[in-house]
């Protein structure tokens, strides 16, 4: 199913073909332009729960796209990292809410093996 950025579902791109379509950076879990976040690059190494729940780091860095991401009300092209480069296309989501509750990020980081937590980001799939 293609959508107006010409991605398919299920497909894989580069990181340099995303940013090539959207803008942003190729290094960034949200990648970025103007302010505004493009897209969402999730590893489920990092984010098991990803793409219906993502699990940013506790930089300011990651704090700020994450809170950006959660401010936005329009949904982006959410990737999935397949491979070396290899980064697979899930449609287009928006974060429906953000839990900062300690106990439930403190539970997120040990199911995640991951000590670095800020909150945990809730995706919805709205793509047709």
């Amino acid at each position: 199913m293609a959508e107006k950025n010409n991605f398919k579902v299920g497909e894989c791109y580069s990181r340099k073909e995303i940013a090539a379509k959207l803008g942003g950076g190729i290094q960034n879990y949200l990648p970025h332009k103007d302010g505004h976040v493009v897209c969402g690059c999730f590893r489920k190494d990092l984010n098991p729960g990803a793409p219906w729940e993502v699990l940013p780091a506790n930089t300011d860095d990651k704090r700020r796209w994450a809170e950006q991401f959660r401010s936005q009300s329009e949904a982006v092209p959410i990737f999935l990292k397949k491979g070396s480069n290899e980064w697979e296309y899930q449609g287009r989501w928006r974060c429906v809410s953000v839990i900062k509750d300690a106990a439930i990020i403190a539970q997120k980081r040990r199911e995640s093996g991951r000590t670095s937590l800020s909150m945990v980001l809730k995706l919805e799939n709205v793509s047709e």
